[in-house]
C-alpha cells in the first residue's frame, strides 16, 4: 500500500502543500519591496504553512514567532532574541547585547543545543523588547532585509494593552526589516490596521487569505486518488461537498478516506464512512466543547447545523426559536471569537464540518 499522501494538523509543505501559487507569488513580490504585509485568515486555512513555505524558498534570514505562546512583555523580548541566536553567531551578538538597558540571562541548553534566554520576569518593562527589535534592525541590511513574522498578532493586547503604541513607535523607524503580521481574528486585525485612530493604521498591505478554489482543490485530490480509488473524481467531489473546500478539514477527510480504502472491509459510501469515523473519534472533544456553551450558543449552532439559512434572518428565528436578530448577532460574534464559527463576507458558517455533523448526529440518536 502506498503512503498516505494527505497531511493535516501540522505545517504542510512539499507534496502535501495545495495550490496557493498566486498567493505565494503575490506575497513574495511584496516582500522584495519596502512594504510590510498583513495576512488575515480564519484558523486552519493554511496561512502558517503558506508563510513558512515562502520563507524557506526565499532563503532570506527570517524570524517567526507565534504570539499566542508569548506570556509577557519580557517573554516577547526573550523569544525574539532566542530566534536571533538561531540565525546569527553568538560571537557577533555579544557586543550588541552589552548595550542593552537590561542585560538578559543567556544559557546554552546542553540537551537541546538551544540558547535559553530570560529577562527579569514580572517587570513589565518594555525596554528589552525595544532593544531586541532595534537589534534586528541593526543586523539587517538594505539589500539583505530580515523578515520578521508575528503570527496571531492580535494577541499583543492580551500581553499589554498599550503594546501597539510602543511597537509602532519602534517599528516605523526600521528600514532593514520586512514585517509580516498575521491573524485569525479578522475583526481585531482589521481594527488594528484599518481603524484611523490605531497606531498601525494602514501600516502595510492587507491580504485576506480565503479558501482554496474548489476546482483546484478537486484536481489536487483527484491526482492523488487516481489509481487508488475506483472513481477518484467522485470521491474528490464528495469530500469537498462535506468540507466546503476548507483546507484543514479537506486534508483530514481525504486522509481518512485513504485509510479506509486500504482496509479489507467494504464500505457502501467511503467518504460518508470516513466522515463518520472522524466524528466518532472526536466525540469526547465535541462533548466537552458543547458543555462550555450557553443556551443561546447551542440554539444558534443547532440551527446552523440543520440548515443553510442565514442565522440573522426571521426565517431562521421562526424555525429554531433563536430570538431577536440582535441577540443572534452578538452570539455569532462570540462564537467567531471562540473560533467555532467563521465569517466570510456576510456569511456565517460552523468552522468544523465534523462538529456540524456531530450536532446533527447527536440530536437524531
Amino acid at each position: 500500500m502506498k503512503d498516505n499522501p494527505f497531511k493535516f494538523g501540522t505545517v504542510v509543505d512539499g507534496e502535501y502543500f495545495t495550490d496557493r501559487e498566486d498567493e505565494l507569488a503575490q506575497i513574495g513580490s511584496y516582500l522584495n519591496s519596502e512594504n510590510h504585509i498583513i495576512i488575515i485568515s480564519p484558523r486552519r486555512f493554511g496561512k502558517t504553512s503558506l508563510i513558512r513555505k515562502l520563507l524557506r524558498e526565499s532563503e532570506r534570514r527570517h524570524i517567526y514567532l507565534d504570539m499566542q505562546l508569548v506570556i509577557s512583555e519580557e517573554d516577547f523580548a526573550a523569544q525574539l532574541l532566542k530566534r536571533i541566536y538561531r540565525i546569527f553567531p553568538m560571537q557577533k551578538l555579544k557586543g550588541f547585547i552589552k548595550s542593552f538597558r537590561i542585560i538578559p540571562t543567556v544559557n546554552l541548553n546542553p540537551v537541546t543545543g538551544e540558547t535559553e534566554i530570560t529577562f527579569k520576569p514580572g517587570s513589565k518593562d518594555l525596554s528589552p523588547l525595544e532593544d531586541v527589535l532595534n537589534l534586528i534592525e541593526k543586523l539587517g541590511k538594505e539589500d539583505e532585509k530580515i523578515i520578521v513574522v508575528l503570527d496571531e498578532f492580535q494577541d499583543i493586547f492580551r500581553i499589554n494593552s498599550a503594546l501597539d503604541k510602543m511597537l509602532r513607535s519602534v517599528i516605523q523607524t526600521h528600514k532593514n526589516i520586512n514585517y509580516v503580521f498575521m491573524g485569525s481574528s479578522e475583526s481585531m486585525i482589521r481594527e488594528i490596521f484599518e481603524k484611523k485612530s490605531s497606531p498601525f493604521y494602514r501600516f502595510g498591505l492587507l491580504i485576506p487569505l480565503g479558501k482554496i478554489p474548489e476546482e483546484k482543490f478537486r484536481l489536487f485530490l483527484e491526482y492523488r486518488f487516481t489509481g487508488f480509488a475506483q472513481d477518484a473524481g467522485s470521491v474528490s467531489r464528495s469530500i469537498l461537498e462535506i468540507t466546503a473546500s476548507h483546507p484543514y478539514y479537506t486534508q483530514q477527510l481525504a486522509f481518512m478516506v485513504w485509510e479506509l480504502l486500504g482496509r479489507p472491509a467494504a464500505f457502501e459510501n467511503i467518504v460518508e464512512s470516513a466522515a463518520d469515523e472522524i466524528v466518532m473519534s472526536h466525540d469526547n472533544d465535541f462533548e466537552l466543547l458543547w458543555n462550555t456553551l450557553n443556551r443561546t450558543d447551542m440554539m444558534v449552532l443547532t440551527g446552523m447545523s440543520a440548515s443553510d439559512i442565514s442565522p440573522l434572518t426571521d426565517e431562521f428565528n421562526r424555525l429554531f426559536g433563536t430570538g431577536a436578530a440582535s441577540t443572534v448577532f452578538s452570539t455569532l460574534l462570540r462564537l467567531v471569537k471562540k473560533g467555532i464559527v467563521t465569517k466570510e463576507g456576510s456569511v456565517y458558517t460552523i468552522d468544523d464540518p465534523f462538529l456540524r455533523r456531530w450536532i446533527r448526529f447527536r440530536r437524531n440518536i
